[in-house]
Order: structure tokens, then sequence, then C-alpha cells
């Protein structure tokens, strides 16, 4: 109901915080609070990651199957954590875990509501099963039905909001988990190529949050370097699928 406030300004609706926006407050409270955070960036060329989506999409244009830069940014993430498995960790009760399963959250905003639906072992999938198995849960999640989707497990988070007008983003820790990898837009601008010649590039800011609790600055930097491996050479590591883990562990 509408109403004037002590101030006078005309109040449109006061609703309660609760539900899932009161669950999203309190665990980005929890994270600023009894998280020390550290954001690094860096600007990297994505120009060979587009010309690998079209020539996929181009591919799997009869199927009616579409990857999505959501998808691919997905296993960039996965395959950069391989190589930087320290960061793939968690800090609960004063311990320091670290994670064999390398377990992607998401974030998504559906229906108005940031959730994180999980891509489970995604070292272990290709770019065409991330991309399906991330369909189906957006689906899922438009509808509503969230028993239906993985949303518990993640190992680490994935924040893409390339799809908005913003160059940089520092994305908050999802408590306890040790580091969130940020997605910003994609810019066409001029560079100066090998032979010193001006060129235009497709430049995207990647950013990596971590809680220097459980880690330093400097793996932020390797593993924005990893990030980068995989960008130049996408015909590789988007079909790389990791050996499933055998050791036996303590349940």
């Amino acid at each position: 109901m509408a109403y004037i406030d002590d101030e006078g300004r005309r109040v449109k609706e006061a609703m309660p915080l609760e539900g899932l926006r009161a669950a999203i407050t309190e665990s980005m409270t929890r994270s600023k609070r009894d998280f020390p955070q550290g954001t690094g960036s860096a600007e990297l060329d994505i120009t060979k990651l587009i010309q690998f989506r079209n020539e996929v999409n181009e591919k799997l244009k009869e199927s009616g199957k579409k990857i999505t830069f959501g998808d691919l940014y997905v296993k960039v993430a996965a395959c950069a954590m391989e190589d930087n498995m320290d960061l793939n960790g968690a800090r609960i009760d004063n311990q320091l875990i670290y994670y064999d399963d390398i377990n992607i959250g998401v974030a998504a905003s559906i229906n108005g509501v940031l959730i994180n639906p999980v891509i489970e072992h995604a070292d272990q999938k290709d770019i065409e099963e991330i991309s399906a198995e991330l369909s189906k849960a957006y689906g899922y999640l438009r509808k509503g039905k969230l028993m239906r989707v993985k949303l518990e497990g993640a190992t680490f988070t994935v924040s893409n909001l390339g799809t908005y007008l913003i160059d940089d983003q520092h994305p908050f820790l999802v408590p306890p988990q040790a580091c969130i990898f940020g997605i910003s837009r994609n810019r066409v601008l001029p560079v100066y190529n090998d032979k010193m010649e001006i060129v235009p590039a497709n430049l995207t800011l990647f950013s990596l949050t971590i809680d220097h609790g459980f880690t330093d600055g400097v793996n932020v930097a390797k593993f924005l370097t990893s990030v980068n491996k995989v960008l130049q050479d996408p015909w590789t590591y988007m079909y790389h699928k990791a050996e499933p883990k055998t050791e036996e562990a303590d349940v």
C-alpha cells in the first residue's frame, strides 16, 4: 500500500525481506564480514573463443542447439582450475579444505532472483555437455522447479555479466568458497599485434576474487594466466575431458 514516509517521500510499496532475497542478504553479509577479499583482473583477447563458438554453432545449427558465451566461460573456468587446484577449496571452521572435484556454481538471474545452479565435475565434461546441462537447469528454474536442479556442492563460482553494460566487476565470494571468477562485457578495441601493427581485438576483463584467509594474490595471477592459455586454444580445451577420480575417499 502506498504511503508518505517520515521524510515526505512517496513510497509505492514496502515488502518484507524474506525468502531467497533474505538468504542472499545473509550470505553476502557473511561474505564481506568474515572473508577478507581481494580481486585481480586481466583484460584478455577472446577473438579465438569467438571464432570457435561460431564454428561450433554452425556445426550444431541443424540440431537446434547453440553454445552461449556463458557455457564457454564455465568450461574455461574448469580448465583453468585444473591448473590451479590450490584455489579449489573453502575455509570452514578454521580449516582449509581442498577439493578434488571441480563443481562450478553458475551465478544466474532467473525470474529476477539470483540463483546458482551447479555443474558437477565440469572438468570431466566437454562444452556441449556443459551447455546441454545448463540449458536444462535454466529451463527448470524458469518454471520454478528448484528441486530438479543441483544447487549445492559447488567448489567455486562463475559470475558472467558479459551480456550487460559493465566493463569491470569485483564479485563477492560465495561463502565458504575460496574464489569466484567474474567476466565482464566484450569490447572491440585497437591493439598492437606482434608486428607492431594496429589491429582490432575482442577484449574482455576477467576477474578473480579470493579469500585472503585461504590463499594469496599471486595465485590470482596464475589462474588468469591459465584462463588466457585456454582462450588462445579453445579448439583443444573446450573438448578436453579430465579423467574421473578413482581414489576411494572416506564419506
